[in-house]
C-alpha cells in the first residue's frame, strides 16, 4: 500500500495537466487498483496463517500427487519419515513409506480415490517405513483437494497405542487361559433386577450354552433352582447376603456344590465382591466360580489315608511319630500320647518341647538332624527322663522322609520301651557273671583234682608190673586226658554269647586272627575288601580255627585263601586251602562235638559262634584237592562301606 500512495504522489502534477475526464479515469483506475491490491494481501495473510498451521501442527502432513509423488509434506513428517523436506518433496513417492504387505491396498486406493472420489476409504491403518528402517503403526485420514488431483494425507501416530491395544489382548488372552487352567469362570448380578450375566465359560462349566439357555442373562432364582445342589442353597443365601448387607470384609467366598445340566454333581468355591454407589446401595455383584471337584476328590482320598495311616499307627504298640524337616509332628499315635501324656492332635504342629523337657527335646531333636543329614536309617537308645517319674528307655529307630526328588522332608520314628528289657539283660548279664565266676572256680579246682589223679596215674603206671594191670592204667590216663580238653573247652565255650553282637570289618578280623599263626612256607591270601558282618566279638576265632585246621590236618600246602562270593543276597565267606581236604565221610562230622584228627572243638566252637547272629558254615572242598570252608551270611548281616548292599 506504500508503494501505491508514493504513486500516486508521482502521477499528481501530470494527473493535473490533463482534461477533467481523463482524470477521473485515472483516479477511477488508481482507486481499483488500492481495491485489488487490499484483497491480495488478505488472500495473501490467509495463506500465511494456513502455512503456518500447516508447519506447525504435531501430526504429520502430506500433499500427494496423482502419480504418487510427496508435492508437500510438514516438519512433522520429516521427522517421522526421517529425510529433510529438499528430499522429499518433488523426489520421493509415498510408496516409498509403506512397508509391502500394506501397499498394494494402499495403492488400490489412491487409484480408485481419482476415479470416483466417493468409493474410495478416507479412514485406514498402514504400516510406516522410516528411513532407519523402523516400523510404526499410522493411522491416516486422506481426502482430495477440490479441483485437483491431489490429495491431502493427515498421518496419527498409532504405535503406543497398537502395542498398548496388543499387551491387552495378551494378557486378556493370558487372563482367559489362566481361568480355564484354573477352572475358573466369572460372572456378575444386577442387584436390583435380580438377574446374572453369565458368558460362554461359565455355562462351559456346567454343561450347557447359552444357546440352550436361552442367552446369557438368567434370573437369579432360576439359577438356583436348576445349577445350585439343594442343601446347599441356604449357605449361599447367606453368604450373598452378607455381602450385599456391607458388614463382613469386601471379597466374601463359600464352598458349595453345582448339577450340571447332565445331572452330575461337581464342588465349586465362589468369590464373591459387592460394588455399591454413592449411597452405599448394592448395584452389582461381581463373582467368580472355581471348580475344585478334583482338589475336593483329592483331600477326601487324603483324608481316608491319613484315617488309615493313623489306625495303622494307632495299633502300634510302640511309639510312632513322623515329623516334618522343622521336626513338627504330622503324626503321632495313641501310644505317643499315653506315654507323653499328651493328647496325641494337641502335638499336631508343635515340636517336641511340647511334650518333652529341654534336654530330652534338644536330644530327639539332634538325632532328627543327624537322619536327615545323613539320609541313612539309625537306631539308638534314648532314655526320656523328662517323661513321667521314670527313666523309660527307648530303642528308637528313625529313617528319612525322602520326596520324589530325594530331597529330606521330613522323619519317620517307633521307639519301643526296652527298660524292662535292659533291667532283664542286667539282670542275665549279672547271673552270668556269677555262674562264670563259679564255673572259673569249679574248673580250675576240678583241673587241680584232676592233674593230680593224672600224676598219680603215672606214678602208678611206671610202678605196676602186670601187663594187663598197665595197660588199665595207660587207658585211665588217656580217659583222664581228654577229660581235660573238654574241661578246658568250657572256659572258651562260656564266652559265647557274653557280650553282644557288633559289625566287624571280615579283612581286619583275619588279619588279626591269623596274626600269631605260624605259617611257615604256606602263603595267605586274603582277597577281602570294604565289607562288614553282624556276628558275635568270637568272629575272630572262628577264622583262626578255619586258618589253624589247614595247618593242621593240610598236610603238604602251600597257600590259604579268604575270599567272598554273592548270590541273591547271600554272602559267602570262603576259606580254601590246596591241602588234603576232608574225607567224605567226614564233612558233617567236623562240626560236631566229636574226636576227629584232634579234638573236634574248634569247628563245633566256631558253628555256634555263628549261629548266634544267623550265620553258618559248611565244608565243600573235594577230598585230595583240598578243604574248603564257606560261612554263609545271610541278608541283612552283612554290608558293605557301612551301607547295606
Amino acid at each position: 500500500m506504500e508503494q501505491l500512495e508514493h504513486l500516486r504522489r508521482t502521477l499528481q502534477p501530470l494527473l493535473e495537466q490533463l482534461p477533467a475526464e481523463e482524470q477521473k479515469e485515472v483516479a477511477a483506475a488508481l482507486a481499483g487498483m488500492e481495491s485489488g491490491v487490499a484483497s491480495l494481501t488478505a488472500d495473501y495473510n490467509h495463506i500465511q496463517r494456513y502455512r503456518r498451521v500447516f508447519e506447525n501442527t504435531s501430526t504429520a502432513v502430506m500433499v500427494l500427487e496423482a502419480d504418487c509423488t510427496i508435492g508437500l509434506v510438514n516438519a512433522q513428517f520429516e521427522r517421522l519419515a526421517g529425510y529433510p523436506k529438499s528430499e522429499i518433496e518433488g523426489k520421493k513417492r509415498w510408496t516409498e513409506f509403506v512397508v509391502p504387505e500394506d501397499l498394494a491396498r494402499m495403492k488400490e486406493q489412491h487409484l480408485l480415490r481419482r476415479e470416483s472420489e466417493e468409493k474410495a476409504k478416507t479412514q485406514y491403518e498402514f504400516r510406516f517405513l522410516s528411513r532407519s528402517g523402523e516400523i510404526r503403526d499410522l493411522f491416516a485420514n486422506i481426502d482430495m483437494i477440490p479441483g485437483t488431483t491431489e490429495s491431502i494425507v493427515f498421518l496419527f501416530d498409532i504405535t503406543e497405542r497398537k502395542r498398548a491395544e496388543e499387551i491387552a489382548r495378551q494378557t486378556e488372552a493370558q487372563l482367559t487361559n489362566a481361568m480355564d487352567i484354573a477352572q475358573l469362570v466369572k460372572w456378575e448380578e444386577d442387584v436390583e433386577a435380580q438377574t446374572f450375566t453369565f458368558n460362554d465359560q461359565f455355562y462351559s462349566l456346567y454343561g450347557t450354552t447359552a444357546a440352550r439357555e436361552g442367552g446369557n442373562v438368567m434370573p437369579m432364582e432360576r439359577y438356583a433352582r436348576e445349577f445350585v445342589h439343594p442343601d446347599d442353597l441356604q449357605a449361599i443365601g447367606e453368604v450373598m447376603a452378607r455381602t450385599t448387607e456391607g458388614a463382613v470384609p469386601e471379597v466374601q467366598q463359600v464352598e458349595h456344590r453345582i448339577i450340571r445340566r447332565d445331572g452330575t454333581i461337581r464342588h465349586i468355591i465362589a468369590r464373591i465382591k459387592c460394588v455399591k454407589d454413592a449411597d452405599g446401595k448394592p448395584v452389582k455383584v461381581y463373582g467368580a466360580n472355581q471348580d475344585i471337584t478334583e482338589r475336593k476328590r483329592m483331600e477326601e482320598a487324603l483324608q481316608k489315608k491319613n484315617a488309615e495311616l493313623q489306625t495303622i499307627i494307632d495299633n502300634i504298640p510302640d511309639l510312632a511319630w513322623l515329623t516334618d524337616a522343622d521336626s513338627r509332628f504330622i503324626a503321632v499315635n495313641r501310644k505317643f500320647g499315653e506315654v507323653v501324656e499328651a493328647d496325641p492332635e494337641s502335638l499336631i504342629g508343635n515340636t517336641c518341647h511340647r511334650c518333652f523337657g529341654r534336654c530330652a527335646a534338644e536330644i530327639f531333636e539332634e538325632e532328627n538332624r543327624k537322619v536327615m543329614a545323613s539320609k541313612e536309617q539309625a537306631v539308638a537308645e534314648e532314655s526320656f527322663i523328662d517323661v513321667g517319674q521314670s527313666r523309660s528307655v527307648f530303642e528308637t529307630i528313625r529313617s528319612p522322609i525322602l520326596d520324589r526328588h530325594g530331597e529330606v522332608i521330613g522323619t519317620v520314628g517307633i521307639a519301643r520301651d526296652i527298660t524292662q528289657r535292659k533291667k532283664t539283660e542286667e539282670a542275665v548279664r549279672l547271673a552270668n557273671k556269677k555262674l562264670n565266676l563259679l564255673s572259673s572256680i569249679t574248673r580250675h579246682d576240678v583241673l587241680n583234682q584232676l592233674t593230680v589223679v593224672l600224676g598219680y596215674l603215672r606214678l602208678a603206671e611206671e610202678q605196676a608190673t602186670d601187663p594187663l594191670f598197665r595197660d588199665y592204667l595207660e587207658k585211665m590216663g588217656k580217659a583222664g586226658a581228654i577229660a581235660r580238653r573238654q574241661i578246658e573247652f568250657t572256659k572258651e565255650y562260656q564266652e559265647i554269647g557274653v557280650q553282644l553282637p557288633r559289625w566287624q570289618d571280615v579283612r581286619s578280623t583275619i588279619m588279626q586272627a591269623t596274626d600269631d599263626l605260624d605259617l611257615g612256607s604256606v602263603t595267605l591270601a586274603v582277597d577281602i575288601r570294604d565289607i562288614e558282618v553282624f556276628a558275635d566279638p568270637l568272629l575272630e576265632k572262628v577264622f583262626y580255627n578255619m586258618a589253624e585246621n589247614a595247618l593242621r590236618h593240610g598236610g603238604k600246602l602251600s597257600k590259604i585263601a579268604f575270599s567272598t562270593e554273592n548270590s541273591d543276597g547271600c554272602l559267602r565267606i570262603v576259606c580254601e586251602d590246596d591241602g588234603a581236604g576232608v574225607p567224605g565221610s567226614e564233612k558233617q562230622n567236623i562240626f560236631e562235638r566229636k574226636y576227629f584228627n584232634h579234638t573236634g572243638f574248634g569247628l563245633f566252637l566256631a558253628k555256634e559262634v555263628l549261629a548266634i547272629t544267623g550265620l553258618s558254615i559248611r565244608e565243600t572242598g573235594v577230598p585230595g584237592e583240598g578243604a574248603r570252608f564257606e560261612l554263609l551270611v545271610p541278608a541283612g548281616v552283612h554290608r558293605r562301606n557301612g551301607r547295606q548292599p
